[in-house]
């Protein structure tokens, strides 16, 4: 889509692009009409100065959100464009969007607010620290969530008004007397400690989901591809999972519990047997599918 195409739109969606099984799953649900993948900050820019070039006086500029899609960093919850991870208190941040702003870039192609949609952004001193840095740079409303997000949170035209709730503005944050922190980040978020977690024998009642045992191989292979000091409660989500798997523990004949979601973009365990349970962000969900399909194949499914 050219740039006066995009600047019609209500809502642009810029998506990282790595080469990643969710990221390049959400980039097809809201597809090339709405969405723009960009790998860095130079990619970024070119894309913000050529729809600058673009808002020409008899251009149709809608008023729009600019949604940054990707995954955020561990322990800050930095969102990432590509190897960018956009950190507006450090200097390098800070002169970046401070030049953005002082071109005016974002008003002359009609951005309202910038929404950072990546993995509990606002979830973190460091990632509430950046919205709010950035709400003071850019002169408007930037918005951030303390949750997980997933393809699920995506439709055709980007991230869909049902998941409002979700997103925590820049100006509840700069008022900490109306809005505490989230919950979320009060515990800070859940590291994995698989020894620490509950474990017990297996329930033979028939389930909907099949489960698979891995072995500890399969097991530790698994647990590389988990970013596991990123784990945080995962509300609304009602799709059951996929599979369940049963990873062994120090007891012989029990097992540390494990759901796949989302088509392997996380793992849920539970630290507590009668909790909810707490999603761990996949960073490679197409190698933790080849191994399920290796335990399905192996049939071991008690």
């Amino acid at each position: 889509m050219g740039y006066r195409e995009l600047l019609a739109l209500p809502r642009l969606s810029v998506i990282s692009a790595e080469p990643d099984h969710e990221l390049d799953r959400i980039a097809r649900t809201i597809g090339a009409a709405a969405g723009v993948r960009v790998a860095g900050p130079a990619a970024f820019a070119a894309l913000l100065d050529g729809l600058a070039g673009a808002a020409t006086p008899d251009a149709r500029i809608a008023p729009k959100t600019l949604d940054l899609l990707g995954h955020s960093t561990a322990a800050a919850a930095h969102l990432r464009l590509g190897d960018w991870g956009i950190d507006a208190t450090s200097p390098a941040g800070r002169r970046w969007f401070g030049e953005l702003a002082a071109r005016a870039v974002l008003p002359r192609i009609g951005v309202r607010a910038v929404r950072l949609l990546a993995c509990r952004t606002a979830a973190t001193e460091a990632g509430r620290a950046t919205i709010c840095a950035l709400a003071e740079i850019l002169g408007i409303e930037v918005w951030g969530t303390s949750h997980l997000l997933h393809a699920g949170h995506y439709g055709p035209h980007g991230f869909l008004d049902a998941w409002q709730f979700m997103l925590v503005e820049s100006r509840e944050l700069r008022r900490p007397e109306r809005a505490p922190p989230p919950a979320p980040d009060r515990a800070g978020p859940s590291c994995l400690d698989l020894a620490a977690l509950p474990a017990r024998a297996l329930d033979p009642r028939p389930r909907s989901w099949p489960r698979w045992i891995a072995t500890a191989k399969v097991a530790g292979q698994i647990l590389r591809l988990i970013r596991r000091d990123a784990g945080a409660p995962m509300p609304g989500l009602s799709a059951p999972p996929s599979c369940e798997l049963a990873l062994p523990s120090a007891t012989p004949h029990a097992y540390h519990i494990a759901e796949v979601l989302l088509d392997g973009a996380f793992l849920r365990f539970f630290p507590e047997p009668e909790a909810p349970g707490v999603a761990y962000p996949v960073d490679d969900a197409s190698a933790l599918n080849r191994l399920l399909r290796e335990l399905a194949a192996r049939g071991v499914s008690p």
